[in-house]
């Protein structure tokens, strides 16, 4: 007997460092096999297996980073437990469940998951009310709870999210009123459910169809208009009876109108006379004194005869007129701008602010031709070069000075040999050609994006490029793209028609050019997103934009026929990214971006900052599951890095 209970002892101790040694390696184990044991009768998760790690072995759809579980997608395989032994991950980034029959017996709380920024839960059976816990979320960009059985009152925690994004709570039950939700959002849909009320006024710019099914809503954009809170499908207005039952005479009515808008008129236009009158008096606005001090910042003129050379912040080598016009040129190409060449200037010694003596090589953009008459366009070149010369972000070339005469236009760029996208892309696919690698492609894109949210974002008169294609997006000599030439089509009065055959038309959207005409609208934001658009086809593709794949089909045609059919859907991509298998997950996913940029209707694309957002969330993917949460200074115009005088910037064309 003593020796059966000491051989019982000596199994048991020899069962305990098992039990510890899974329980410290992988602090998430159990609540994934746990999961699985209440959510998984058909064995899709059969990877999952007691004895391995999840953060070492092969577990179907889990990411880890530093042992522990970071991203979970677990999408369209017949999973049909509760969710809350998934809410003990709490270092969670990403949770997808998609397409699923995912319950919640009880009230879903949410609070666990704590460092969760993605989370789709959408067409699953969970039901109750709200989710709750919302306020711990703070972390939260993405939130999909569509097409289930939720119901109650979406609460107000949800505004109080500092990074939120995306909400879609379309096909549910959600019953109350809305709030006013932060600017952050861009991606809104309560679709299908049983609202009531009017639609507040940050939520108002979201499309129709983001409110549809709701009887009970009203305000913009539907067509119902508000009464005391409530929809009302008669928009025609009543004419009240005045005094005692007898109805005042239309000459009446207008007689006291016309009176009293005069009578406003008159009082309004005393208390303006007086306004401007008094801030005459004391000096003026001060708020425009600030900002025409902010325009002057920065740069300085030196004046050759009538002409005159402005040096914006960071232009070093050269100092006169006469410097860059007798330098010795190469031409780099010819644009729908002007002509661009790499011009060595010999500077002399303490020229330039600073800056020794020798060679200093630059970009020279030459605009010669179709520029309105010089008395017309000094002042609004002047006013357009102040404006693109203030911008510094580490993803745009910088403008560094520029001259302006009678007879043509020189902008001058830093100088980097380094090429454009274009050249990257597209320049010698034959033998001995060097393969663009998947994950440069993704930085490149990443960073175009991220250049031009900047631009969009900085400049106050909201511009736009223009004329955004892979030849204006270059590559700095730490392999970061730039986007260059922004806002350089205003330069040409009237922009030069495009022919058939221009590869630039192919950039183009679809409401700036017509089957008759060159151009049938102003460039707009919203047409530089699908401009981008293309430029992510050709990274994907390999492809020129404008390349006829047969049967009459462009790029854009092309990629959409494919994409539509699965079988085929892989065969967009191009044959230097066959080796990258396990990329092809991100590879759909930025082709997916780039059918959005691509939409037909302009309002249908999202906003350039939304676009850098999703493709950096793609990186951040293959990155090991933590996505990357973009600070403020990304997209500000104050808080942007300067350029480094020292570190060239600008690839030639």
């Amino acid at each position: 007997m003593m020796g059966s209970a000491l051989f019982l002892l000596l199994f048991l101790a020899s069962l305990i460092p098992v039990s510890i040694s899974v329980t410290i390696t992988n602090p998430d184990s159990y609540a994934l096999l746990s999961f699985k044991s209440s959510s998984d009768p058909s064995n899709s998760l059969s990877s999952w297996s007691p004895s391995s790690n999840p953060c070492t072995e092969s577990w179907l759809g889990v990411t880890c980073r530093k042992n522990r579980v970071t991203r979970l997608v677990l999408e369209n395989l017949s999973l049909n437990g509760p969710i809350q032994p998934l809410l003990q991950l709490d270092e969670l980034r990403l949770l997808s469940l998609k397409n699923n029959n995912i319950t919640s017996p009880l009230p879903l709380d949410l609070s666990p998951l704590t460092n969760i920024k993605l989370l789709f839960l959408s067409h699953n059976h969970l039901s109750g009310p709200f989710p709750s816990g919302l306020r711990h979320l703070l972390r939260l960009r993405r939130l999909d709870l569509s097409q289930n059985r939720l119901s109650g009152h979406i609460p107000p925690d949800l505004t109080q999210l500092p990074h939120l994004v995306t909400l879609r709570l379309d096909r549910n039950s959600f019953t109350g009123t809305l709030f006013d939700f932060p600017l952050t959002l861009e991606d809104f849909n309560v679709s299908g459910n049983s609202l009531v009320g009017e639609i507040p006024k940050s939520l108002s710019v979201f499309p129709s169809s983001s409110f549809a099914g709701n009887e009970n809503l009203c305000g913009k954009p539907l067509q119902s208009r508000c009464s005391n809170g409530v929809a009302k499908s008669d928009p025609m207005p009543v004419l009240v009876s005045a005094g005692r039952g007898r109805r005042m005479s239309g000459k009446t009515i207008v007689a006291i109108v016309f009176a009293d808008v005069a009578a406003m008129g008159l009082v309004v236009g005393v208390l303006f006379y007086c306004c401007c009158w008094r801030r005459r008096r004391i000096g003026g606005d001060e708020e425009e004194r600030e900002k025409e001090k902010e325009m002057k910042r920065g740069f300085e003129r030196r004046r050759c005869g009538e002409e005159e050379l402005v040096f914006f912040e960071g232009c070093e080598g050269f100092e006169r007129v006469e410097d860059l016009l007798r330098a010795s040129a190469e031409m780099l190409g010819k644009g729908s701008v002007g002509t661009t060449y790499k011009a060595v200037v010999m500077a002399e010694e303490g020229g330039g602010g600073g800056g020794g003596g020798g060679e200093k090589v630059v970009v020279v953009k030459r605009v010669r031709e179709r520029r309105k008459k010089v008395v017309e366009g000094k002042k609004e070149v002047d006013g357009l070069m102040r404006e693109i010369g203030r911008q510094r972000h580490e993803n745009v070339v910088a403008l560094r000075a520029y001259y302006f005469s009678k007879d043509e236009i020189l902008l001058v760029y830093d100088f980097m040999p380094n090429g454009s996208l274009h050249s990257m892309l597209h320049g010698n696919r034959g033998p001995g050609r060097t393969p663009l690698d998947w994950s440069t492609r993704l930085k490149l894109a990443a960073g175009a994006a991220r250049g031009l949210a900047f631009l969009h974002h900085a400049c106050e008169s909201k511009r736009a490029h223009g004329h955004l294609t892979s030849s204006n997006i270059l590559v700095d000599q730490e392999g970061n793209a730039c986007i260059s030439d922004f806002a350089l089509d205003q330069l040409v009065h009237p922009s030069p028609p495009l022919s058939s055959s221009s590869p630039n038309k192919a950039y183009k959207a679809p409401e700036l050019v017509d089957n008759t005409t060159s151009t049938s609208s102003k460039a707009s934001q919203k047409s530089d997103v699908y401009s981008f658009g293309i430029v992510l086809l050709e990274i994907l593709t390999g492809k020129m934009a404008g390349e006829d794949e047969g049967e009459g089909m462009d790029l854009v045609k092309w990629v959409r026929s494919n994409a539509a059919q699965e079988d085929s859907m892989l065969e967009v991509f191009d044959l230097e990214l066959l080796g990258y298998k396990e990329m092809e997950v991100e590879m759909v996913a930025l082709l997916q971006v780039a059918l959005l940029c691509l939409n037909h209707m302009p309002r249908e694309r999202p906003k350039m900052s939304v676009v850098y957002k999703m493709i950096e969330d793609i990186r951040a993917r293959g990155g090991g599951g933590v996505l990357h949460s973009p600070s403020p200074n990304d997209l500000s115009s104050n808080s942007s890095p300067c350029l480094s005088e020292d570190t060239p910037t600008f690839a030639s064309l």
